[in-house]
Protein backbone atom coordinates (compact mmCIF):
# COMPACT_ATOMS: atom_id res chain seq x y z
CA UNK A 1 0.00 0.00 0.00
CA UNK A 2 0.98 3.53 -0.94
CA UNK A 3 2.11 5.16 2.59
CA UNK A 4 3.27 8.64 3.34
CA UNK A 5 5.56 8.21 6.34
CA UNK A 6 6.90 10.42 8.43
CA UNK A 7 10.94 10.03 8.27
CA UNK A 8 11.82 10.96 11.72
CA UNK A 9 9.50 9.51 14.35
CA UNK A 10 8.87 10.44 17.96
CA UNK A 11 9.19 7.98 20.75
CA UNK A 12 6.15 6.49 22.00
CA UNK A 13 6.39 8.45 25.25
CA UNK A 14 6.68 11.13 23.42
CA UNK A 15 3.57 12.36 24.77
CA UNK A 16 4.05 11.29 28.69
CA UNK A 17 2.75 14.72 31.17
CA UNK A 18 6.04 15.49 31.85
CA UNK A 19 6.52 16.24 28.14
CA UNK A 20 5.58 18.96 26.13
CA UNK A 21 1.99 18.45 26.87
CA UNK A 22 1.55 18.66 30.51
CA UNK A 23 0.52 22.47 32.00
CA UNK A 24 3.31 24.67 31.84
CA UNK A 25 2.76 25.68 35.68
CA UNK A 26 3.13 21.15 36.78
CA UNK A 27 6.10 20.64 39.23
CA UNK A 28 7.81 17.56 38.78
CA UNK A 29 5.41 15.60 41.80
CA UNK A 30 1.82 17.01 39.58
CA UNK A 31 3.69 15.92 36.50
CA UNK A 32 4.41 12.39 37.77
CA UNK A 33 0.91 11.90 39.39
CA UNK A 34 -0.52 13.19 36.01
CA UNK A 35 1.64 10.63 33.84
CA UNK A 36 0.68 7.90 36.39
CA UNK A 37 -3.17 8.67 35.33
CA UNK A 38 -2.87 8.66 31.84
CA UNK A 39 -3.59 5.70 29.68
CA UNK A 40 -0.49 3.21 29.07
CA UNK A 41 -1.31 2.42 25.20
CA UNK A 42 -1.18 5.21 22.61
CA UNK A 43 -4.82 5.57 20.84
CA UNK A 44 -4.92 6.03 17.29
CA UNK A 45 -7.55 8.71 16.24
CA UNK A 46 -8.67 9.45 12.46
CA UNK A 47 -11.12 11.91 11.45
CA UNK A 48 -12.52 12.22 7.75
CA UNK A 49 -13.33 15.83 6.98
CA UNK A 50 -14.48 15.64 3.86
CA UNK A 51 -16.65 13.89 1.73
CA UNK A 52 -19.38 12.89 4.47
CA UNK A 53 -19.73 9.18 4.89
CA UNK A 54 -22.47 8.44 2.17
CA UNK A 55 -21.98 11.24 -0.45
CA UNK A 56 -22.71 11.13 -4.04
CA UNK A 57 -19.63 13.10 -5.66
CA UNK A 58 -18.16 13.87 -8.91
CA UNK A 59 -14.73 12.25 -9.79
CA UNK A 60 -12.30 14.71 -10.98
CA UNK A 61 -9.72 14.01 -13.37
CA UNK A 62 -7.11 13.63 -10.14
CA UNK A 63 -9.52 11.30 -8.83
CA UNK A 64 -11.84 11.93 -5.52
CA UNK A 65 -10.48 14.41 -3.08
CA UNK A 66 -10.29 12.89 0.43
CA UNK A 67 -9.00 15.14 3.84
CA UNK A 68 -8.84 14.42 7.42
CA UNK A 69 -6.44 14.67 10.22
CA UNK A 70 -5.04 11.74 12.52
CA UNK A 71 -3.18 11.63 15.64
CA UNK A 72 -1.29 9.55 17.84
CA UNK A 73 -2.70 9.84 21.39
CA UNK A 74 -1.32 9.34 25.31
CA UNK A 75 -3.96 11.60 27.31
CA UNK A 76 -6.06 14.35 26.05
CA UNK A 77 -3.73 16.29 23.31
CA UNK A 78 -5.72 17.41 20.81
CA UNK A 79 -4.06 20.30 19.66
CA UNK A 80 -1.00 22.46 19.32
CA UNK A 81 0.65 25.41 19.66
CA UNK A 82 3.89 26.26 17.66
CA UNK A 83 6.28 28.54 17.89
CA UNK A 84 8.87 29.08 14.48
CA UNK A 85 12.42 30.33 15.84
CA UNK A 86 14.82 31.64 13.16
CA UNK A 87 18.22 32.64 13.66
CA UNK A 88 18.80 36.12 11.86
CA UNK A 89 22.45 36.59 13.36
CA UNK A 90 24.95 38.13 10.86
CA UNK A 91 25.94 34.93 9.13
CA UNK A 92 22.72 34.25 7.97
CA UNK A 93 23.09 37.14 5.13
CA UNK A 94 25.57 34.34 3.48
CA UNK A 95 24.60 32.60 0.67
CA UNK A 96 22.59 28.98 1.10
CA UNK A 97 24.24 27.64 -1.93
CA UNK A 98 20.96 27.57 -4.45
CA UNK A 99 18.40 29.24 -5.83
CA UNK A 100 15.92 29.76 -2.79
CA UNK A 101 13.94 32.17 -4.54
CA UNK A 102 13.34 30.42 -8.37
CA UNK A 103 13.93 33.51 -9.75
CA UNK A 104 16.72 31.81 -12.19
CA UNK A 105 19.31 33.60 -10.50
CA UNK A 106 21.69 32.24 -8.20
CA UNK A 107 23.10 34.47 -5.25
CA UNK A 108 26.83 34.29 -4.27
CA UNK A 109 29.08 35.68 -1.88
CA UNK A 110 30.41 39.49 -2.08
CA UNK A 111 31.86 41.44 0.33
CA UNK A 112 29.77 44.07 1.74
CA UNK A 113 31.23 47.82 3.50
CA UNK A 114 30.05 47.22 7.19
CA UNK A 115 31.48 50.32 9.38
CA UNK A 116 35.07 50.39 8.73
CA UNK A 117 35.26 46.64 7.83
CA UNK A 118 33.88 44.34 5.55
CA UNK A 119 31.76 41.05 5.79
CA UNK A 120 30.23 38.65 3.36
CA UNK A 121 27.16 38.90 1.88
CA UNK A 122 24.90 37.45 -0.64
CA UNK A 123 24.42 39.22 -4.05
CA UNK A 124 20.87 37.83 -4.02
CA UNK A 125 19.31 37.92 -0.46
CA UNK A 126 16.42 35.96 -1.43
CA UNK A 127 19.26 32.60 -1.96
CA UNK A 128 20.83 33.87 1.38
CA UNK A 129 20.74 31.35 4.59
CA UNK A 130 17.98 33.95 5.83
CA UNK A 131 15.81 33.24 2.99
CA UNK A 132 15.89 29.39 3.42
CA UNK A 133 14.77 29.75 6.75
CA UNK A 134 12.45 31.70 5.74
CA UNK A 135 11.50 29.53 2.94
CA UNK A 136 11.19 25.89 5.38
CA UNK A 137 9.09 28.28 7.46
CA UNK A 138 6.32 28.97 4.88
CA UNK A 139 6.04 24.98 3.63
CA UNK A 140 5.41 24.49 7.31
CA UNK A 141 2.80 26.89 7.80
CA UNK A 142 1.05 26.22 4.61
CA UNK A 143 0.94 22.32 5.71
CA UNK A 144 -0.69 23.10 9.55
CA UNK A 145 -4.50 23.42 9.83
CA UNK A 146 -5.74 26.54 12.02
CA UNK A 147 -8.36 24.47 13.08
CA UNK A 148 -6.29 23.02 15.54
CA UNK A 149 -2.83 24.64 15.24
CA UNK A 150 -1.65 28.04 16.63
CA UNK A 151 1.51 30.04 15.57
CA UNK A 152 3.83 31.83 16.48
CA UNK A 153 7.31 33.65 15.40
CA UNK A 154 10.15 34.76 16.94
CA UNK A 155 13.69 36.02 15.31
CA UNK A 156 16.81 36.05 17.44
CA UNK A 157 20.52 36.96 17.16
CA UNK A 158 21.97 39.65 19.76
CA UNK A 159 24.46 42.26 19.77
CA UNK A 160 28.46 41.02 20.02
CA UNK A 161 30.30 42.82 22.50
CA UNK A 162 31.78 46.36 21.61
CA UNK A 163 28.27 46.69 19.08
CA UNK A 164 25.62 47.27 22.02
CA UNK A 165 23.53 50.22 20.88
CA UNK A 166 23.56 52.58 24.28
CA UNK A 167 20.44 54.08 23.95
CA UNK A 168 18.42 52.04 21.74
CA UNK A 169 19.46 48.47 22.46
CA UNK A 170 18.03 45.63 20.82
CA UNK A 171 16.85 42.74 22.41
CA UNK A 172 18.67 39.08 21.41
CA UNK A 173 14.91 37.71 20.94
CA UNK A 174 11.59 39.57 19.57
CA UNK A 175 8.32 37.72 18.97
CA UNK A 176 8.02 38.84 15.49
CA UNK A 177 3.99 37.79 16.04
CA UNK A 178 2.33 36.22 18.71
CA UNK A 179 0.33 33.12 19.32
CA UNK A 180 -2.50 32.65 16.65
CA UNK A 181 -4.81 30.93 14.16
CA UNK A 182 -4.61 33.49 11.41
CA UNK A 183 -1.69 32.37 9.14
CA UNK A 184 -2.05 35.87 7.11
CA UNK A 185 -0.18 37.56 10.03
CA UNK A 186 2.51 34.68 10.33
CA UNK A 187 3.09 35.58 6.57
CA UNK A 188 3.60 39.02 6.95
CA UNK A 189 5.42 38.85 9.47
CA UNK A 190 7.81 36.09 7.59
CA UNK A 191 7.89 39.20 4.69
CA UNK A 192 9.18 41.30 7.47
CA UNK A 193 12.03 39.00 8.77
CA UNK A 194 12.59 38.28 5.37
CA UNK A 195 13.16 41.99 4.64
CA UNK A 196 15.51 42.61 7.14
CA UNK A 197 18.95 42.67 7.13
CA UNK A 198 20.90 40.38 9.67
CA UNK A 199 22.88 41.48 11.89
CA UNK A 200 24.73 40.93 15.10
CA UNK A 201 25.77 37.03 17.06
CA UNK A 202 23.98 33.61 17.92
CA UNK A 203 21.91 34.61 21.39
CA UNK A 204 20.52 30.36 20.75
CA UNK A 205 19.45 30.82 24.67
CA UNK A 206 17.90 34.28 24.16
CA UNK A 207 15.64 31.97 21.04
CA UNK A 208 14.71 29.10 23.20
CA UNK A 209 13.74 31.10 25.93
CA UNK A 210 11.73 33.78 24.06
CA UNK A 211 9.58 30.41 22.31
CA UNK A 212 9.40 29.22 25.91
CA UNK A 213 7.99 32.54 27.11
CA UNK A 214 5.75 32.72 24.59
CA UNK A 215 4.10 29.65 24.93
CA UNK A 216 3.24 29.21 28.44
CA UNK A 217 2.14 32.96 29.29
CA UNK A 218 -0.71 33.34 30.90
CA UNK A 219 -2.70 34.95 28.49
CA UNK A 220 -2.14 32.19 26.42
CA UNK A 221 -2.39 29.02 28.88
CA UNK A 222 -5.71 30.61 29.40
CA UNK A 223 -7.64 30.18 26.32
CA UNK A 224 -6.14 26.66 25.54
CA UNK A 225 -6.14 24.90 28.41
CA UNK A 226 -3.56 21.86 29.65
CA UNK A 227 -4.60 19.94 26.17
CA UNK A 228 -2.77 21.70 23.91
CA UNK A 229 1.22 20.30 23.18
CA UNK A 230 4.34 23.15 22.82
CA UNK A 231 5.71 22.94 20.32
CA UNK A 232 9.31 25.03 18.76
CA UNK A 233 10.94 24.39 15.14
CA UNK A 234 13.87 26.31 15.66
CA UNK A 235 16.72 27.12 12.34
CA UNK A 236 20.07 27.98 13.11
CA UNK A 237 23.31 28.57 10.58
CA UNK A 238 25.63 28.35 13.62
CA UNK A 239 26.50 27.55 17.31
CA UNK A 240 26.07 29.72 20.64
CA UNK A 241 28.67 32.93 20.43
CA UNK A 242 26.33 35.24 23.08
CA UNK A 243 25.77 35.75 25.75
CA UNK A 244 28.84 35.60 26.38
CA UNK A 245 32.08 36.60 24.87
CA UNK A 246 32.28 34.97 21.21
CA UNK A 247 35.18 33.30 22.29
CA UNK A 248 34.07 31.61 25.68
CA UNK A 249 32.12 29.19 23.56
CA UNK A 250 31.87 26.48 26.79
CA UNK A 251 30.15 29.53 28.42
CA UNK A 252 27.80 30.37 25.79
CA UNK A 253 26.64 26.48 25.06
CA UNK A 254 25.78 25.74 28.52
CA UNK A 255 23.46 29.08 28.39
CA UNK A 256 21.44 27.41 25.80
CA UNK A 257 21.45 24.12 27.04
CA UNK A 258 20.15 25.81 30.48
CA UNK A 259 17.61 27.04 28.10
CA UNK A 260 16.21 23.98 26.63
CA UNK A 261 16.10 22.56 30.37
CA UNK A 262 14.23 25.65 30.94
CA UNK A 263 11.98 24.91 27.82
CA UNK A 264 11.34 20.74 29.01
CA UNK A 265 10.63 21.68 32.64
CA UNK A 266 7.95 24.63 31.11
CA UNK A 267 6.32 21.67 28.77
CA UNK A 268 7.95 22.49 25.58
CA UNK A 269 9.57 20.17 23.50
CA UNK A 270 11.78 22.10 20.51
CA UNK A 271 12.92 20.38 17.07
CA UNK A 272 15.65 21.80 15.60
CA UNK A 273 17.56 22.21 12.49
CA UNK A 274 21.13 22.65 12.58
CA UNK A 275 22.02 24.27 8.44
CA UNK A 276 24.83 24.36 6.68
CA UNK A 277 28.38 23.71 7.30
CA UNK A 278 28.96 25.75 10.04
CA UNK A 279 26.50 24.51 12.28
CA UNK A 280 27.16 20.74 12.17
CA UNK A 281 31.05 21.94 12.71
CA UNK A 282 29.95 22.39 16.09
CA UNK A 283 26.25 21.05 16.45
CA UNK A 284 26.09 20.29 20.32
CA UNK A 285 23.51 23.01 21.04
CA UNK A 286 21.32 22.15 18.07
CA UNK A 287 21.59 18.77 18.87
CA UNK A 288 20.93 19.54 23.01
CA UNK A 289 17.61 21.59 22.76
CA UNK A 290 15.99 18.23 20.83
CA UNK A 291 17.19 15.41 23.01
CA UNK A 292 16.44 17.65 26.34
CA UNK A 293 12.74 17.99 25.50
CA UNK A 294 12.20 15.13 23.68
CA UNK A 295 11.97 16.85 19.94
CA UNK A 296 13.58 16.01 16.61
CA UNK A 297 17.16 17.21 15.98
CA UNK A 298 17.62 17.43 12.13
CA UNK A 299 21.23 17.97 10.59
CA UNK A 300 20.87 19.62 7.61
CA UNK A 301 23.98 20.07 5.42
CA UNK A 302 22.61 21.40 2.36
CA UNK A 303 20.32 24.62 3.09
CA UNK A 304 18.71 23.97 -0.28
CA UNK A 305 17.61 20.68 1.36
CA UNK A 306 15.38 22.88 4.43
CA UNK A 307 12.16 23.31 2.73
CA UNK A 308 12.15 19.67 2.11
CA UNK A 309 13.50 17.92 5.44
CA UNK A 310 11.16 20.34 7.82
CA UNK A 311 7.59 18.48 7.04
CA UNK A 312 9.36 15.12 7.69
CA UNK A 313 8.76 15.71 11.38
CA UNK A 314 5.86 15.20 12.65
CA UNK A 315 4.33 16.40 16.14
CA UNK A 316 1.14 14.25 16.21
CA UNK A 317 3.60 11.13 16.88
CA UNK A 318 2.33 9.43 13.34
CA UNK A 319 4.28 7.01 11.45
CA UNK A 320 1.93 7.33 8.51
CA UNK A 321 -1.28 7.52 6.78
CA UNK A 322 -2.34 5.53 4.19
CA UNK A 323 -5.68 6.40 1.69
CA UNK A 324 -6.70 3.75 -0.64
CA UNK A 325 -10.07 2.34 -2.53
CA UNK A 326 -10.82 -0.69 -1.45
CA UNK A 327 -13.13 -0.92 -4.10
CA UNK A 328 -10.61 -0.53 -6.94
CA UNK A 329 -7.66 -1.38 -4.93
CA UNK A 330 -5.69 1.00 -5.90
CA UNK A 331 -3.48 3.39 -3.28
CA UNK A 332 -3.78 7.18 -3.56
CA UNK A 333 -1.42 8.71 -6.05
CA UNK A 334 -1.10 12.15 -4.45
CA UNK A 335 -1.41 11.93 -0.69
CA UNK A 336 0.37 14.54 1.49
CA UNK A 337 0.40 14.42 5.62
CA UNK A 338 1.52 17.32 7.05
CA UNK A 339 3.37 17.75 10.68
CA UNK A 340 0.49 18.08 12.49
CA UNK A 341 -1.30 15.16 11.36
CA UNK A 342 -3.72 16.90 8.89
CA UNK A 343 -3.67 15.02 5.60
CA UNK A 344 -5.12 14.75 1.97
CA UNK A 345 -5.31 12.97 -1.40
CA UNK A 346 -6.89 12.11 -4.45
CA UNK A 347 -7.55 8.61 -4.80
CA UNK A 348 -9.36 7.26 -8.13
CA UNK A 349 -13.05 6.45 -7.83
CA UNK A 350 -15.07 3.59 -9.92
CA UNK A 351 -18.57 4.39 -11.46
CA UNK A 352 -20.92 4.16 -8.18
CA UNK A 353 -20.34 2.67 -5.10
CA UNK A 354 -17.18 3.02 -3.71
CA UNK A 355 -15.33 1.93 -0.33
CA UNK A 356 -12.26 4.29 0.74
CA UNK A 357 -10.18 3.30 3.74
CA UNK A 358 -7.67 5.38 5.88
CA UNK A 359 -5.39 3.76 7.95
CA UNK A 360 -2.98 5.83 10.73
CA UNK A 361 0.09 3.96 12.26
CA UNK A 362 1.49 5.53 15.32
CA UNK A 363 5.47 4.97 15.85
CA UNK A 364 5.05 2.42 18.59
CA UNK A 365 3.22 0.46 15.87
CA UNK A 366 -0.24 1.24 17.06
CA UNK A 367 -2.59 1.50 14.24
CA UNK A 368 -6.34 2.27 13.48
CA UNK A 369 -8.35 2.33 10.41
CA UNK A 370 -12.03 4.31 9.40
CA UNK A 371 -13.81 3.66 6.59
CA UNK A 372 -16.00 6.25 4.21
CA UNK A 373 -18.59 4.55 1.57
CA UNK A 374 -19.39 7.67 -1.26
CA UNK A 375 -21.00 7.04 -5.04
CA UNK A 376 -18.96 8.68 -8.01
CA UNK A 377 -22.00 9.89 -10.56
CA UNK A 378 -21.30 13.02 -12.92
CA UNK A 379 -23.72 15.10 -10.71
CA UNK A 380 -22.37 14.52 -7.95
CA UNK A 381 -20.84 17.00 -5.93
CA UNK A 382 -17.70 18.52 -6.08
CA UNK A 383 -15.48 18.95 -3.09
CA UNK A 384 -15.74 20.92 -0.17
CA UNK A 385 -12.39 22.84 0.04
CA UNK A 386 -12.35 25.37 3.04
CA UNK A 387 -10.20 28.37 2.99
CA UNK A 388 -7.58 26.56 5.46
CA UNK A 389 -7.52 23.35 3.36
CA UNK A 390 -6.81 25.08 0.11
CA UNK A 391 -3.09 25.57 -0.32
CA UNK A 392 -2.82 21.89 0.31
CA UNK A 393 -5.53 20.74 -2.48
CA UNK A 394 -3.69 23.10 -4.66
CA UNK A 395 -0.30 21.17 -3.93
CA UNK A 396 -1.94 18.33 -4.48
CA UNK A 397 -3.12 19.40 -7.77
CA UNK A 398 0.12 20.14 -8.81
CA UNK A 399 1.45 16.95 -7.90
CA UNK A 400 -1.25 15.19 -9.65
CA UNK A 401 -0.24 17.62 -13.02
CA UNK A 402 3.54 16.39 -12.70
CA UNK A 403 1.95 12.92 -12.23
CA UNK A 404 0.32 13.09 -15.22
CA UNK A 405 2.82 14.67 -17.34
CA UNK A 406 5.55 12.11 -15.96
CA UNK A 407 3.09 9.56 -17.29
CA UNK A 408 2.74 11.27 -20.98
CA UNK A 409 6.55 11.85 -20.85
CA UNK A 410 6.69 7.93 -20.12
CA UNK A 411 4.48 7.04 -22.70
CA UNK A 412 6.10 8.94 -25.38
CA UNK A 413 9.16 7.52 -23.52
CA UNK A 414 8.00 4.20 -24.76
CA UNK A 415 6.27 5.11 -28.28
CA UNK A 416 9.63 6.55 -29.03
CA UNK A 417 11.61 2.92 -28.23
CA UNK A 418 8.89 1.06 -30.25
CA UNK A 419 9.83 3.73 -33.08
CA UNK A 420 13.01 2.73 -32.88
CA UNK A 421 12.64 -0.90 -32.22
CA UNK A 422 10.93 -1.03 -35.30
CA UNK A 423 12.92 0.83 -37.10
CA UNK A 424 16.18 -1.12 -36.04
CA UNK A 425 14.07 -4.47 -37.29
CA UNK A 426 13.63 -2.26 -40.52
CA UNK A 427 16.94 -2.00 -40.87
CA UNK A 428 18.20 -5.32 -40.25
CA UNK A 429 15.45 -6.69 -42.79
CA UNK A 430 16.50 -4.44 -45.30
CA UNK A 431 20.27 -5.16 -44.67
CA UNK A 432 19.48 -9.34 -44.78
CA UNK A 433 17.53 -7.92 -48.12
CA UNK A 434 20.43 -6.41 -50.00
CA UNK A 435 23.38 -9.43 -49.13
CA UNK A 436 20.57 -11.35 -50.75
CA UNK A 437 20.50 -8.97 -53.85
CA UNK A 438 24.13 -8.64 -53.52
CA UNK A 439 25.21 -11.87 -54.00
CA UNK A 440 22.22 -12.29 -57.01
CA UNK A 441 24.66 -9.43 -58.34
CA UNK A 442 27.86 -10.93 -57.72
CA UNK A 443 26.83 -14.31 -59.27
CA UNK A 444 25.48 -12.54 -62.30
CA UNK A 445 28.13 -10.28 -63.00
CA UNK A 446 30.69 -13.23 -62.60
CA UNK A 447 32.06 -11.46 -59.67
CA UNK A 448 34.78 -12.12 -57.14
CA UNK A 449 34.08 -12.11 -53.93
CA UNK A 450 36.79 -10.24 -51.77
CA UNK A 451 37.74 -10.98 -48.08
CA UNK A 452 36.86 -8.84 -45.77
CA UNK A 453 40.03 -6.69 -44.81
CA UNK A 454 41.54 -7.48 -41.43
Amino acid sequence: MALCAVAFWLAPSALRAEDPDSPASAAPLRALRLREELPDETRVRIEIQDPPDGAVVADSACGLFVTGRAEALRGEVHTFDVALVLDTSRSTIEPAGADIDSDGKLGVAVLQPIGSTYEVGCTDPGDSMLAAEVAAARALLRGLDPANTRVALVRFAGDLPGEERWLFPRPPAVTVEPLGADYSRIERALDAVAASEPSGGTNIAAGVDQARALLVAPDAGATQGPERAKIVFFFTDGWPTLPHDPRDEAANVREALDAAQRARDAGVRIHSFAIGREALEAPVASLELADRTGGVFTPVRHPADLVDVVGEVSFANLEGVELRNLTTGRDAESFRLNADGGWAGFVRAAPGANEIEVRARASDGADATRRLHVSAAPEGKAPTVPPERQVAYNALLEDCLRGVKALRMEAERERAEQVRRQLRDEIERERAQARERAAEQRKRLQLEVEEPSK
